[in-house]
Protein backbone atom coordinates (compact mmCIF):
# COMPACT_ATOMS: atom_id res chain seq x y z
CA UNK A 1 0.00 0.00 0.00
CA UNK A 2 1.59 3.13 -1.13
CA UNK A 3 1.80 5.74 1.58
CA UNK A 4 -0.67 8.31 0.09
CA UNK A 5 -3.45 5.73 0.72
CA UNK A 6 -2.98 5.52 4.77
CA UNK A 7 -4.22 8.48 6.32
CA UNK A 8 -3.68 8.83 10.27
CA UNK A 9 -5.02 10.80 13.00
CA UNK A 10 -3.69 11.03 15.95
CA UNK A 11 -5.63 10.84 19.66
CA UNK A 12 -8.92 10.08 17.65
CA UNK A 13 -11.29 7.14 18.09
CA UNK A 14 -14.07 6.20 15.66
CA UNK A 15 -16.87 4.43 17.10
CA UNK A 16 -18.06 2.40 14.38
CA UNK A 17 -19.22 -1.73 14.34
CA UNK A 18 -16.50 -3.39 14.82
CA UNK A 19 -14.98 -6.62 11.99
CA UNK A 20 -12.78 -7.84 14.03
CA UNK A 21 -11.22 -7.36 17.95
CA UNK A 22 -6.96 -8.31 17.81
CA UNK A 23 -4.02 -7.31 20.07
CA UNK A 24 -1.42 -6.45 17.98
CA UNK A 25 2.70 -5.97 18.47
CA UNK A 26 2.56 -2.64 15.90
CA UNK A 27 0.21 -0.32 13.67
CA UNK A 28 2.25 -2.49 11.03
CA UNK A 29 0.49 -5.66 11.84
CA UNK A 30 -2.81 -3.58 12.12
CA UNK A 31 -2.81 -2.28 9.14
CA UNK A 32 -1.67 -5.38 6.89
CA UNK A 33 -5.25 -6.73 9.02
CA UNK A 34 -7.33 -4.64 8.06
CA UNK A 35 -6.10 -4.44 4.44
CA UNK A 36 -6.44 -8.28 3.65
CA UNK A 37 -10.12 -8.28 5.40
CA UNK A 38 -12.42 -7.70 2.11
CA UNK A 39 -14.91 -5.14 4.03
CA UNK A 40 -11.98 -3.22 6.25
CA UNK A 41 -11.69 0.70 5.64
CA UNK A 42 -10.63 1.75 8.89
CA UNK A 43 -8.90 0.79 11.88
CA UNK A 44 -8.52 2.08 15.86
CA UNK A 45 -5.15 1.80 17.07
CA UNK A 46 -5.94 1.83 20.94
CA UNK A 47 -3.11 0.94 23.66
CA UNK A 48 -4.42 0.45 27.06
CA UNK A 49 -1.92 -1.76 28.90
CA UNK A 50 -1.96 -3.95 25.98
CA UNK A 51 -2.12 -2.80 21.53
CA UNK A 52 -5.35 -3.26 20.20
CA UNK A 53 -6.51 -3.16 16.85
CA UNK A 54 -10.17 -3.16 15.48
CA UNK A 55 -10.97 -3.42 12.15
CA UNK A 56 -13.77 -1.34 10.79
CA UNK A 57 -16.27 -1.32 8.00
CA UNK A 58 -17.04 2.60 8.24
CA UNK A 59 -14.35 5.61 8.54
CA UNK A 60 -14.61 9.08 9.82
CA UNK A 61 -16.54 10.02 6.89
CA UNK A 62 -19.19 8.31 7.23
CA UNK A 63 -19.78 8.46 10.70
CA UNK A 64 -18.63 12.31 11.54
CA UNK A 65 -20.76 12.65 14.79
CA UNK A 66 -19.15 9.19 16.43
CA UNK A 67 -15.59 10.64 14.83
CA UNK A 68 -14.01 12.17 18.62
CA UNK A 69 -10.69 12.56 19.95
CA UNK A 70 -9.05 9.88 22.52
CA UNK A 71 -5.83 10.32 24.04
CA UNK A 72 -5.74 6.80 24.18
CA UNK A 73 -6.37 5.95 20.33
CA UNK A 74 -5.09 6.66 17.00
CA UNK A 75 -7.35 6.53 13.93
CA UNK A 76 -5.86 5.19 10.56
CA UNK A 77 -7.94 4.57 7.57
CA UNK A 78 -7.35 3.63 4.21
CA UNK A 79 -8.28 4.62 0.71
CA UNK A 80 -9.94 1.16 -0.06
CA UNK A 81 -10.04 -0.04 -3.92
CA UNK A 82 -12.53 -2.67 -2.88
CA UNK A 83 -15.39 0.72 -1.80
CA UNK A 84 -15.42 1.23 -6.15
CA UNK A 85 -16.84 -2.34 -6.38
CA UNK A 86 -14.17 -3.19 -9.22
CA UNK A 87 -15.06 -6.77 -9.23
CA UNK A 88 -17.81 -7.78 -11.76
CA UNK A 89 -20.15 -10.53 -11.61
CA UNK A 90 -21.04 -10.64 -7.64
CA UNK A 91 -17.29 -11.69 -7.01
CA UNK A 92 -15.61 -11.01 -4.15
CA UNK A 93 -13.03 -8.03 -3.73
CA UNK A 94 -10.04 -8.56 -1.45
CA UNK A 95 -7.75 -5.51 -0.24
CA UNK A 96 -4.40 -6.39 -0.75
CA UNK A 97 -0.77 -4.25 -0.54
CA UNK A 98 -0.41 -5.06 -4.68
CA UNK A 99 0.61 -1.90 -6.74
CA UNK A 100 -3.57 -2.46 -7.82
CA UNK A 101 -4.41 -2.65 -3.96
CA UNK A 102 -7.06 -5.42 -4.38
CA UNK A 103 -7.65 -8.63 -6.01
CA UNK A 104 -11.00 -10.18 -7.23
CA UNK A 105 -12.47 -13.91 -6.04
CA UNK A 106 -14.16 -14.75 -8.95
CA UNK A 107 -17.99 -16.58 -8.73
CA UNK A 108 -18.16 -19.70 -10.31
CA UNK A 109 -18.36 -19.17 -14.07
CA UNK A 110 -16.01 -16.24 -14.37
CA UNK A 111 -12.68 -15.21 -14.91
CA UNK A 112 -10.24 -12.46 -15.65
CA UNK A 113 -8.71 -9.81 -13.95
CA UNK A 114 -12.27 -8.56 -12.79
CA UNK A 115 -14.24 -11.37 -13.37
CA UNK A 116 -15.87 -9.71 -16.10
CA UNK A 117 -15.00 -13.08 -18.76
CA UNK A 118 -17.63 -15.46 -18.59
CA UNK A 119 -16.54 -18.94 -19.16
CA UNK A 120 -18.13 -21.24 -22.08
CA UNK A 121 -17.92 -24.76 -20.39
CA UNK A 122 -19.31 -25.58 -23.68
CA UNK A 123 -16.48 -24.73 -25.80
CA UNK A 124 -14.23 -25.65 -23.69
CA UNK A 125 -15.70 -29.01 -22.94
CA UNK A 126 -15.49 -28.66 -19.05
CA UNK A 127 -19.07 -29.42 -18.54
CA UNK A 128 -20.93 -32.31 -17.34
CA UNK A 129 -23.63 -32.50 -19.98
CA UNK A 130 -24.39 -36.65 -21.68
CA UNK A 131 -23.07 -37.21 -24.86
CA UNK A 132 -26.79 -37.19 -25.87
CA UNK A 133 -27.58 -34.40 -24.82
CA UNK A 134 -26.34 -30.26 -26.47
CA UNK A 135 -24.13 -28.00 -24.36
CA UNK A 136 -25.74 -24.46 -24.22
CA UNK A 137 -23.48 -21.46 -22.77
CA UNK A 138 -25.25 -19.08 -20.21
CA UNK A 139 -23.79 -16.05 -18.14
CA UNK A 140 -21.66 -18.27 -15.51
CA UNK A 141 -23.27 -21.51 -15.91
CA UNK A 142 -24.88 -23.63 -18.95
CA UNK A 143 -27.73 -25.81 -19.55
CA UNK A 144 -28.00 -29.48 -20.56
CA UNK A 145 -30.61 -29.95 -23.47
CA UNK A 146 -31.56 -33.75 -24.48
CA UNK A 147 -31.28 -34.20 -28.17
CA UNK A 148 -34.03 -34.38 -30.37
CA UNK A 149 -35.60 -38.29 -29.18
CA UNK A 150 -33.48 -38.54 -26.10
CA UNK A 151 -35.39 -37.73 -22.58
CA UNK A 152 -33.32 -36.96 -19.20
CA UNK A 153 -32.17 -34.22 -17.02
CA UNK A 154 -29.25 -33.26 -19.51
CA UNK A 155 -26.54 -34.63 -17.17
CA UNK A 156 -28.46 -38.27 -17.92
CA UNK A 157 -30.29 -38.84 -21.08
CA UNK A 158 -31.37 -42.34 -22.78
CA UNK A 159 -33.41 -42.96 -26.10
CA UNK A 160 -36.93 -43.40 -25.99
CA UNK A 161 -36.15 -46.66 -28.26
CA UNK A 162 -34.45 -47.62 -24.87
CA UNK A 163 -36.17 -46.31 -22.51
CA UNK A 164 -39.91 -48.20 -23.87
CA UNK A 165 -38.58 -51.71 -25.22
CA UNK A 166 -36.14 -52.51 -22.25
CA UNK A 167 -38.87 -54.25 -20.88
CA UNK A 168 -39.26 -56.70 -23.74
CA UNK A 169 -36.98 -59.64 -23.92
CA UNK A 170 -37.36 -61.54 -27.33
CA UNK A 171 -40.77 -59.44 -27.50
CA UNK A 172 -42.23 -60.09 -23.82
CA UNK A 173 -42.71 -58.39 -20.73
CA UNK A 174 -39.33 -58.68 -18.57
CA UNK A 175 -40.82 -55.61 -16.13
CA UNK A 176 -43.95 -55.80 -14.77
CA UNK A 177 -43.67 -51.80 -13.66
CA UNK A 178 -44.18 -51.07 -17.61
CA UNK A 179 -47.70 -51.97 -18.49
CA UNK A 180 -49.22 -52.68 -22.26
CA UNK A 181 -52.74 -51.17 -22.69
CA UNK A 182 -53.47 -50.67 -26.59
CA UNK A 183 -51.52 -52.57 -29.29
CA UNK A 184 -53.56 -51.12 -32.78
CA UNK A 185 -53.02 -51.92 -36.55
CA UNK A 186 -54.09 -49.39 -39.20
CA UNK A 187 -57.57 -50.92 -39.63
CA UNK A 188 -61.05 -49.55 -38.89
CA UNK A 189 -61.13 -51.34 -34.97
CA UNK A 190 -59.33 -47.94 -33.81
CA UNK A 191 -60.41 -45.47 -36.15
CA UNK A 192 -60.98 -42.04 -34.15
CA UNK A 193 -64.95 -42.27 -34.53
CA UNK A 194 -64.02 -46.39 -32.45
CA UNK A 195 -66.41 -46.52 -29.54
CA UNK A 196 -62.98 -48.77 -27.98
CA UNK A 197 -61.90 -45.03 -27.38
CA UNK A 198 -64.83 -44.05 -25.17
CA UNK A 199 -66.17 -47.19 -23.58
CA UNK A 200 -64.34 -49.75 -20.51
CA UNK A 201 -64.63 -52.56 -22.36
CA UNK A 202 -61.38 -54.61 -23.43
CA UNK A 203 -60.73 -55.84 -26.27
CA UNK A 204 -58.46 -59.39 -27.18
CA UNK A 205 -57.20 -58.91 -23.52
CA UNK A 206 -55.63 -62.63 -24.16
CA UNK A 207 -53.26 -60.78 -26.71
CA UNK A 208 -52.12 -58.32 -24.06
CA UNK A 209 -48.96 -60.14 -23.10
CA UNK A 210 -47.25 -61.07 -26.21
CA UNK A 211 -45.18 -58.13 -26.86
CA UNK A 212 -44.71 -56.36 -29.85
CA UNK A 213 -46.29 -58.29 -32.37
CA UNK A 214 -49.02 -57.52 -35.46
CA UNK A 215 -52.16 -58.69 -33.05
CA UNK A 216 -54.66 -56.02 -31.40
CA UNK A 217 -55.44 -55.48 -28.21
CA UNK A 218 -56.85 -53.34 -24.98
CA UNK A 219 -56.72 -53.93 -21.78
CA UNK A 220 -58.64 -52.89 -18.82
CA UNK A 221 -55.48 -50.72 -18.02
CA UNK A 222 -57.10 -48.20 -20.69
CA UNK A 223 -59.32 -47.07 -17.75
CA UNK A 224 -58.13 -48.45 -14.25
CA UNK A 225 -54.10 -47.49 -14.10
CA UNK A 226 -52.22 -44.18 -13.38
CA UNK A 227 -49.10 -43.27 -14.50
CA UNK A 228 -46.56 -40.61 -14.97
CA UNK A 229 -45.16 -41.39 -18.43
CA UNK A 230 -46.56 -42.43 -22.04
CA UNK A 231 -44.67 -44.62 -24.58
CA UNK A 232 -45.81 -44.40 -27.93
CA UNK A 233 -44.46 -46.59 -30.87
CA UNK A 234 -44.69 -47.49 -33.76
CA UNK A 235 -43.40 -50.63 -36.11
CA UNK A 236 -42.92 -50.03 -40.02
CA UNK A 237 -41.76 -53.24 -41.52
CA UNK A 238 -39.55 -54.92 -38.65
CA UNK A 239 -38.70 -51.37 -37.61
CA UNK A 240 -40.27 -50.24 -33.98
CA UNK A 241 -39.45 -46.44 -32.79
CA UNK A 242 -40.29 -45.00 -29.67
CA UNK A 243 -40.96 -41.78 -28.24
CA UNK A 244 -41.91 -40.44 -24.74
CA UNK A 245 -44.35 -38.14 -23.32
CA UNK A 246 -44.07 -36.93 -19.91
CA UNK A 247 -47.82 -37.08 -18.71
CA UNK A 248 -49.41 -37.65 -15.50
CA UNK A 249 -53.07 -38.79 -15.31
CA UNK A 250 -55.66 -41.38 -13.48
CA UNK A 251 -55.81 -43.60 -16.93
CA UNK A 252 -55.97 -43.19 -20.59
CA UNK A 253 -59.27 -43.18 -20.37
CA UNK A 254 -59.40 -39.75 -18.46
CA UNK A 255 -57.26 -38.10 -21.08
CA UNK A 256 -58.65 -39.44 -24.17
CA UNK A 257 -62.74 -40.77 -23.50
CA UNK A 258 -64.51 -37.41 -23.60
CA UNK A 259 -63.47 -36.59 -27.14
CA UNK A 260 -61.73 -33.28 -24.85
CA UNK A 261 -58.65 -31.62 -26.78
CA UNK A 262 -55.32 -31.90 -24.20
CA UNK A 263 -51.97 -30.62 -25.58
CA UNK A 264 -48.71 -31.73 -25.44
CA UNK A 265 -45.98 -29.71 -26.13
CA UNK A 266 -43.10 -32.40 -27.99
CA UNK A 267 -42.79 -30.52 -31.23
CA UNK A 268 -43.27 -31.79 -34.36
CA UNK A 269 -40.31 -33.24 -35.21
CA UNK A 270 -40.33 -35.66 -32.36
CA UNK A 271 -43.67 -36.93 -33.19
CA UNK A 272 -41.75 -37.46 -37.10
CA UNK A 273 -39.50 -39.85 -35.27
CA UNK A 274 -42.30 -41.98 -35.04
CA UNK A 275 -41.94 -42.18 -38.76
CA UNK A 276 -38.29 -41.54 -39.46
CA UNK A 277 -37.26 -40.16 -42.35
CA UNK A 278 -40.10 -40.54 -44.82
CA UNK A 279 -42.20 -38.87 -41.90
CA UNK A 280 -44.26 -35.34 -43.57
CA UNK A 281 -46.53 -32.82 -42.16
CA UNK A 282 -47.83 -30.00 -43.62
CA UNK A 283 -46.18 -26.77 -42.08
CA UNK A 284 -48.40 -25.06 -39.65
CA UNK A 285 -51.30 -25.55 -37.29
CA UNK A 286 -48.86 -28.17 -35.38
CA UNK A 287 -52.09 -29.42 -32.87
CA UNK A 288 -50.61 -31.97 -30.74
CA UNK A 289 -51.41 -34.43 -28.20
CA UNK A 290 -54.65 -36.13 -27.15
CA UNK A 291 -58.17 -35.60 -29.49
CA UNK A 292 -56.57 -32.73 -31.76
CA UNK A 293 -59.04 -32.31 -34.44
CA UNK A 294 -59.64 -30.22 -37.04
CA UNK A 295 -62.22 -27.52 -37.31
CA UNK A 296 -63.81 -28.94 -39.93
CA UNK A 297 -64.93 -32.20 -39.30
CA UNK A 298 -63.87 -34.63 -42.23
CA UNK A 299 -60.62 -33.22 -42.10
CA UNK A 300 -57.30 -34.60 -39.86
CA UNK A 301 -58.17 -35.77 -36.60
CA UNK A 302 -56.17 -38.21 -33.92
CA UNK A 303 -56.80 -39.78 -30.52
CA UNK A 304 -53.11 -39.35 -30.27
CA UNK A 305 -50.60 -37.53 -32.17
CA UNK A 306 -50.31 -34.71 -34.67
CA UNK A 307 -52.49 -32.51 -36.97
CA UNK A 308 -50.67 -30.01 -39.36
CA UNK A 309 -52.36 -27.84 -42.02
CA UNK A 310 -50.73 -25.77 -44.95
CA UNK A 311 -52.68 -22.30 -43.35
CA UNK A 312 -52.17 -20.57 -40.02
CA UNK A 313 -55.60 -21.86 -38.80
CA UNK A 314 -56.28 -25.61 -37.92
CA UNK A 315 -59.46 -25.40 -40.09
CA UNK A 316 -58.76 -27.80 -42.59
CA UNK A 317 -55.73 -29.87 -41.88
CA UNK A 318 -54.78 -32.83 -44.33
CA UNK A 319 -51.75 -34.18 -42.54
CA UNK A 320 -51.64 -36.28 -39.60
CA UNK A 321 -49.36 -38.95 -37.43
CA UNK A 322 -50.73 -40.41 -34.67
CA UNK A 323 -52.74 -43.54 -32.96
CA UNK A 324 -56.68 -43.35 -33.72
CA UNK A 325 -56.69 -41.43 -36.48
CA UNK A 326 -58.85 -40.79 -39.17
CA UNK A 327 -60.72 -38.11 -41.81
CA UNK A 328 -58.80 -36.58 -45.08
CA UNK A 329 -56.35 -38.86 -47.04
CA UNK A 330 -57.10 -42.59 -45.84
CA UNK A 331 -59.89 -42.26 -43.59
CA UNK A 332 -59.21 -45.96 -42.81
CA UNK A 333 -55.40 -45.61 -41.95
CA UNK A 334 -55.61 -45.42 -38.47
CA UNK A 335 -52.16 -45.73 -37.23
CA UNK A 336 -49.14 -44.15 -39.17
CA UNK A 337 -49.29 -41.16 -40.87
CA UNK A 338 -51.41 -39.41 -43.95
CA UNK A 339 -49.84 -36.02 -45.34
CA UNK A 340 -51.62 -34.53 -48.42
CA UNK A 341 -51.25 -30.48 -49.96
CA UNK A 342 -47.73 -29.10 -49.74
CA UNK A 343 -46.57 -31.53 -46.96
CA UNK A 344 -42.82 -30.75 -45.70
CA UNK A 345 -41.89 -34.07 -47.19
CA UNK A 346 -44.25 -34.53 -50.32
CA UNK A 347 -47.18 -37.41 -49.96
CA UNK A 348 -47.68 -39.73 -47.95
CA UNK A 349 -49.95 -42.88 -47.00
CA UNK A 350 -47.76 -44.87 -44.22
CA UNK A 351 -49.47 -47.50 -41.74
CA UNK A 352 -47.94 -48.60 -39.05
CA UNK A 353 -48.83 -50.99 -36.07
CA UNK A 354 -49.04 -49.08 -32.76
CA UNK A 355 -48.05 -49.54 -29.38
CA UNK A 356 -49.45 -47.50 -26.65
CA UNK A 357 -47.23 -48.27 -23.43
CA UNK A 358 -48.11 -46.84 -19.52
CA UNK A 359 -45.60 -46.51 -16.15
Amino acid sequence: MHPNHIFQDNFHYLHAPKLEEIITYDDFECIFNCLYHPLCVSVNLASEGELWCELLSSHKYNDTNEYKEHKYSHHIHFENACVKDPCKNNSTCQSDVTKKRYRCLCSSGFRGETCEEDIDECAEGIHSCSVNAVCSNTKGSYNCTGKLGYYGDGLMCEDAYHSCTEIYKSQRYINVDNINSIKLGARPTFHFDSQLWSNMSDFNPQLGETGLDFQETKLPTYWNTSFSKICLGMKIGNLSRFILVKKQASSLYSLIADGQYRDTRLGRNTWKLLIGSEASLQSNCDKEGFNPTSRNEGNAKARIGIIANDNKNCRYCDSRIGFGTGGYGDDSNTCGNEARHNSDNGDKHIKAMGYILVQ
